[in-house]
């Protein structure tokens, strides 16, 4: 290739701090048996009349103010299923010029499962991001959505230290935790803050070492499948249980462009540097602790803590924004809610296991990696269709929260300058999907409303791409087509 795949957040360009903006959610619940269908997120667009000035569908039709889990807008499941002749016609002239030696495409009815289109929909081909879809199954299938993820200082084994424990949030700021963020929510300044007031409280002098601990995490922190170049890049890297703005360094007031050489020990390194200055806000100046790696004592007293997003708030940022770091850290942790190590090997396993209790055919898949950076993944379009159908269908609300972070057509996340010609727009806030970009891949998968307020789903898998852009704009076309039927 001319040059290093890429996909996710663009070089230069961080996760944004903030991952809301005034979003709007629709939850949609069937009447139909248990089934329910997962609420959307919609940035601005306002409910109105149809074109013909009559009223639209409920599915199209989006609430004043986001409604209560249990409130519905619920699509009208009495809406007509797109005959599979006109979803053929919508569809095959879109993806006609995209410029792809192979591709796997599927469109279903989000309601029933059935097929409305299948063109090469077995033929496993690589996925890029689209398998980030697969790690918020398995995240979602095996640990609880609502945990949150706690760093904790505990007392060092030797006298003069403190011992800085990784517990898998890796979206930590360098300053004061702000309840409010996803990235951020965990603040290092205020565990130095807490850990302050424990030590004076315990009368304790001030910690001469503070050791890191990050051995949450198992076996290799690279990857080996990656390219080497996509590393050098920054697209992704070593994998800590521990570290700032989603492994990266800290710039000013938000997430840099650079990736740490080591995360974890840059998070140690920003913690001992405010200890020193808590401890001497009121006193003489207290030298910056030495940092260096070290274990925690088995049955350390806790000092300070502080805590994560939820595992579904973090699992919804990984998927709006395509954040490959944060993709591979949960794929440790379903690895590890999963009773296996969490490590790549863990990941994978977990990943297999999340599909196989979902009935997903998993002939044809190869799980290489959890952000889809590696060009060993394999996924048909079948698979990649099913996946999103369970986030969006699932009975228990467990696994809703994935359909709802995809991101919106137009609107938000790395579909936000999508849909933008004149031949995309019918989609605009109306399809949630999630992107994947690589030199020779494009892969789209989410679900869209048609004009008569059907639910369907769809995957669409090109590889041997040799426009990106254009093929980009072909998979938009088609989507924006089923819109409109």
């Amino acid at each position: 290739m001319s040059s290093p795949p890429r996909h996710g957040p663009p070089a230069g360009r961080g996760p944004r701090a903030r991952p809301g903006r005034g979003r709007r959610v629709l939850t949609a619940l069937l009447a139909t048996g248990c089934l329910a269908v997962a609420g959307w997120l919609h940035p601005h667009w306002p409910p109105g009349p149809g074109a013909d000035g009559g009223q639209l569908p409920a599915a199209r039709v989006l609430p004043a103010q986001a409604p209560a889990p249990a409130g519905a807008v619920p699509p009208d499941p009495d809406a007509p299923v797109p005959r599979p002749g006109e979803v053929a016609a919508a569809v095959d002239p879109a993806l006609a010029g995209a410029p792809a030696g192979r591709r796997s495409v599927v469109v279903a009815d989000a309601l029933t499962g059935e097929r409305l289109l299948e063109r090469d929909p077995d033929v496993p081909l690589v996925p890029a991001s689209n398998q980030k879809l697969v790690t918020a199954l398995s995240v979602l299938t095996h640990a609880d959505p609502g945990r949150r993820l706690r760093t904790t200082v505990v007392q060092g084994r030797e006298p003069g230290a403190v011992v800085l424990v990784g517990g898998g949030d890796t979206l930590l700021s360098p300053g004061r935790s702000d309840p409010d963020a996803v990235l951020g929510r965990a603040g290092i300044r205020t565990l130095a803050e807490e850990t302050a007031r424990a030590l004076a409280g315990r009368g304790a002098p001030a910690p001469t070492t503070v050791r890191w601990d990050a051995s949450l995490f198992t076996g290799p922190a690279v990857n080996a499948d990656w390219a080497p170049g996509d590393i050098a890049a920054g697209q992704i890297g070593p994998v800590a249980p521990l570290a700032l703005w989603s492994h990266h360094v800290p710039a000013g007031e938000g997430p840099g462009p650079e990736r740490p050489r080591n995360a974890a020990q840059d998070v140690a390194e920003v913690f001992a540097a405010e200890l020193a200055a808590r401890l001497a806000a009121d006193g003489p100046p207290v030298p910056v602790p030495v940092v260096a790696p070290g274990r925690a004592p088995e049955g350390a007293p806790e000092l300070a803590a502080v805590e994560s997003a939820t595992l579904a708030e973090q699992t919804g940022l990984m998927l709006r924004e395509s954040d490959n770091h944060l993709a591979e850290v949960l794929s440790r942790l379903a690895a590890r809610a999963a009773d296996r190590p969490a490590s790549i090997e863990g990941g994978r396993a977990a990943a297999a296991a999340a599909l196989e209790a979902h009935g997903v055919r998993t002939d044809g898949v190869v799980l290489s990696d959890a952000s889809g950076m590696s060009l060993a993944d394999r996924l048909p379009a079948r698979t990649i269709e099913h996946v999103v159908r369970l986030l969006l269908t699932d009975p228990t609300g467990t696994l809703t929260p994935g359909a709802r972070a995809l991101p919106v057509a137009g609107g938000s996340g790395t579909l936000e300058d999508r849909f933008d010609d004149d031949a995309e727009r019918s989609a605009r806030g109306l399809a949630r999907a999630k992107t994947g970009t690589l030199n020779s891949v494009v892969s789209l998968g989410g679900h869209v409303s048609t004009e008569r307020g059907r639910l369907l789903t769809f995957s669409v898998v090109l590889n041997e791409v040799t426009d990106p852009a254009a093929a980009r704009d072909a998979v938009d076309r088609a989507v924006a087509a089923l819109a409109r039927l």
